[in-house]
């Protein structure tokens, strides 16, 4: 059994288990036990009885790279993402999820050694055949520590972590073993060690390539024959052989590489995006936004405008009908394939008279999704039910939809099991809307889940759209400027403006106009640059977020975008109430509640710096209040929904020390591709796909500040989150000019200046991307970032120079960050409860 021999490792390297060998996961349809009208004490449930456990004998068999372990799947090798075992997955469905990972920890002596054992899942830990310690039970957020000892003979000593799941929606499949102490008599090794040595040579020659202004760098002499391909939509294109070549000019048309090779024990590869040839499509903006300033406070950025003379669309109806071909041309001809949103491509062709090929194998998908009420299947119904109010759908299928209408759990509190998302923000009104438009359209027949008439399902839909319209108007968007929510509840507001009576209809209107409004005030050289309440990792470049449909829609000449949910604008009657064209052209000075958030916005010609305050210091703080743990709480109301959503989605009440989850919170910006900030990652390797992930979100939140041009940030990150690092996005690429003088990065683009200082060394890491990311080791750090321009200072040396002449100090013992004109901000560590599920 060989030892591992990826630099050193040695416990003096690193805490974490580097590698493993890893069976799995296996999925498996699983769902036990009565219903639940509360949807996350359901699911809590659910993960308190998914693991198999009390008397289980320890993992059987050999396990050898490529032999078959006891769930029926072969071994493979596992290079873990920062020393974590990490399978996040999607279900649908409700699910189990099994995992088997296996490594060797050789001693010198007997030990007794110290340990963490970090995982959202169920784990059992085997050691020699013996029991050592488990989690029992799974929980979604946040991760669970567990410290036990690891009773270590001399020689070779087997670990076997057992994981058990309940995968449901975004399931959490993330454990790793962290060694404690003085750890330097022990080593890490792999069962089945000599046939995994030639992938672990592999794999250490594929982590030592390198990018440099398009060219990749290879490593001298790799271990076996390597290869160079191209990723486009998950399909691999052909690969060229690159074997002893020192380096290879990449293609300037793809956005993903794949270097891999093949040793006897399979395949090891490595994915390198080329965030350099990711650029904005369409029509640049001209001049950039400078132009006449807009300065607002509190409700001046939230108040829509509906009613006004003008339209938003006026002499954008050419260039809407194009948006429109091109969603219906997606899916149309060619064999059947699968597509997600292949109702909504369905829906736009036959409002254009144009129906496809394979429209009926997508309604049918459709139509199935409903039916199983998958995750998102609300989305579905609001398209099937807009088909239905403009009779578009084929006669056949009509059965068939009234069937799955009639059946369907139209809220938590209907009977049935599922693993359905109700009371996010978008998911909410969604379903709100889709009741009450399911409830008109057969308002004499009997829903089978409520037991209610469609009548009464209607007026029930009516009340909680009331409630819903009524809390969006006192406190804002709750996912509020979300790059890819905002589209979902645009398409809700839609149908809500469109098929429901006058009063709610205008005030649906209303919102869509605020939604938008609040879009262009936050639109920077033609793309959104905005703090967020929910994020995904398409937030480092703002103009492929799926927001930039509706950017685009409202102004040509800004970079394209075009989104699924926009085909429930073909024949709508909504129709903005002002221009938003000029709004998106003006610098902006505001600052406004959002949610229990409060927003500030600095937008010039050459940058724009943007955040939430946490915690919030305007003059009178407004918040809502979560009523989940109140005795007596009404189920059936949106504060209560509401309340689930900031439990399990994350708070908008931003404040240091709370767990968080997918909140951006703060962004520099200098054109609509080059964006700087920094978070405290949830999850240690990029590309994993958790919530939070690796660059959107934040594990523990930051106190932050912002002062016009000016931000600081204070980061303290606990023994509590394994995660013991903060990071900077700093793409090089993008840059046309940076420098690093006296603890600050500078960067140019074009007349904008950004400048960021951290209390911390800030140094180089390349994962995913290459020459973007600056990490800081530290678990308590703080940050410092100044925008300025050409036109402000008059050269980049002389920016740099004010920049050094601030001379930020950071108090590491008091949490005190100081800084040149008065700047101070102090972090004090706030708990918030909700956020434990």
């Amino acid at each position: 059994m060989a030892a591992i021999k990826h630099e050193d490792m040695s416990c003096a390297a690193g805490r974490f288990i580097p590698y493993y060998l890893i069976s799995g996961p296996v999925l498996t349809e699983w769902q036990e036990g009565p219903p639940d009208k509360n949807q996350l004490r359901y699911e809590k449930r659910l993960r308190s009885i998914v693991a198999r456990r009390g008397g289980r004998p320890a993992p059987s068999g050999s396990i050898r790279l490529g032999g078959v372990s006891e769930l029926g799947t072969p071994w493979e090798l596992c290079r873990t993402a920062g020393g974590f075992i990490s399978f996040p997955l999607f279900s649908p469905t409700p699910h189990r999820v099994e995992l088997l990972a296996s490594a060797v920890l050789e001693a010198g002596t007997e030990l007794a050694v110290p340990a963490v054992l970090w995982t959202y899942a169920a784990v059992e830990v085997w050691l020699n055949g013996r029991l050592a310690a488990a989690v029992d039970e799974p929980v979604y957020k946040p991760i669970r520590r567990l410290e036990l000892r690891l009773e270590l003979k001399p020689g070779e000593n087997l670990l076997i972590l057992r994981m058990q799941n309940l995968a449901i929606r975004d399931t959490r499949n993330i454990m790793g073993v962290e060694l404690q102490g003085e750890m330097g008599q022990v080593r890490f090794r792999l069962p089945d060690g000599e046939r995994a040595r030639p992938m672990l040579e592999l794999d250490r020659w594929l982590w030592g390539l390198g990018l440099e202004q398009g060219r990749l760098l290879l490593p001298p002499e790799p271990p076996c024959a390597v290869w160079l391909a191209y990723e486009e939509d998950s399909v691999m294109e052909e690969a060229e052989d690159i074997t002893g070549a020192e380096a290879v000019e990449l293609r300037s048309d793809r956005a993903m590489a794949v270097i891999y090779g093949e040793t006897e024990g399979g395949r090891r590869s490595r994915r390198i995006e080329l965030l350099h040839n990711k650029r904005p499509a369409g029509v640049e903006p001209p001049g950039g936004c400078g132009g006449a300033q807009t300065r607002q406070s509190g409700g001046e950025a939230q108040r829509g405008q509906n009613g006004g003379s003008q339209t938003g669309w006026s002499g954008r109806e050419g260039h809407i009908r194009r948006m429109f071909r091109e969603l219906a041309a997606i899916g149309a001809e060619g064999e059947y394939r699968p597509l997600r949103f292949g109702l909504f491509y369905a829906l736009a062709r036959r409002i254009m008279g144009l129906p496809g090929l394979c429209d009926m194998e997508h309604l049918r998908a459709a139509l199935g999704r409903i039916e199983r009420r998958e995750d998102c299947s609300d989305f579905f119904l609001a398209g099937l039910l807009r088909m239905l109010e403009f009779s578009l759908l084929p006669e056949e299928l009509q059965p068939e939809a009234e069937r799955v209408i009639l059946a369907y759990r139209y809220w938590m509190t209907e009977d049935g099991a599922d693993g359905m998302c109700f009371w996010s923000e978008n998911h909410a009104l969604m379903f709100y809307v889709c009741a009450y438009m399911a409830g008109k359209r057969f308002p004499d027949r009997l829903f089978l889940r409520s037991g209610r008439t469609g009548a009464e399902v209607s007026a029930v839909a009516l009340d909680r759209v009331r409630q819903w319209l009524d809390d969006v108007e006192e406190y804002g968007f709750e996912e509020f400027l979300s790059g890819d929510y905002m589209c979902v509840t645009f398409g809700a507001l839609l149908n809500a403006a469109d098929f429901m009576e006058a009063p709610e209809a205008g005030r649906a209107s209303g919102l869509l106009d605020r939604m938008l409004r609040q879009i262009a005030l936050h639109t920077f050289r033609g793309t959104m640059v905005a703090p967020q309440g929910r994020v995904y990792r398409s937030v480092i470049l703002p103009f492929t977020q799926a927001v930039q449909s509706l950017v685009h829609l409202a102004n040509p000449q800004t970079p394209y975008g075009n989104s699924e949910w926009m085909a429930f604008l073909m024949n709508s009657r909504y129709r903005p109430a002002g221009e938003l064209a000029p709004l998106m052209a003006r610098d902006a000075d505001l600052e406004y509640q959002a949610g229990n958030a409060w927003v500030k916005l600095l937008k010039k010609k050459d940058y724009a710096l943007t955040s939430v305050q946490s915690p919030r210091m305007d003059p009178t703080p407004r918040f809502w209040e979560n009523v989940l743990l109140e005795p007596g709480a009404d189920m059936e109301s949106n504060a209560y929904v509401k309340s689930l959503n900031e439990s399990f989605h994350g708070t908008t009440r931003f404040e240091p020390g709370v767990y968080g989850y997918q909140q951006h919170m703060w962004s520099a910006a200098l054109d609509a591709e080059t964006l700087v900030f920094a978070n405290h990652p949830g999850e240690a390797a990029d590309d994993g796909g958790m919530r939070p992930g690796y660059w959107y979100g934040n594990g523990i939140m930051p106190a932050v500040r912002q002062e016009g041009s000016l931000l600081g940030a204070i980061y303290v990150i606990g023994e509590r989150h394994p995660i013991g690092f903060t990071h900077l996005y700093f793409p090089q690429e993008k840059l046309e000019r940076t420098e690093k003088q006296d603890g600050w990065l500078f960067g140019q683009k074009g007349g904008g200046y950004v400048g960021v200082w951290c209390s911390a060394p800030l140094v180089a890491h390349h994962d995913l991307l290459m020459n973007c990311e600056q990490r800081a080791a530290s678990r308590r750090s703080a940050y410092l970032c100044q925008c300025g321009s050409e036109e402000e200072y008059g050269s980049l040396e002389v920016f740099m120079a004010y920049c050094r002449s601030l001379s930020p100090r950071f108090d590491e013992a008091e949490l005190r960050l100081t800084a040149g004109g008065g700047f101070r901000l102090q972090y004090e560590a706030c708990e918030n409860r909700t956020q434990y599920i």
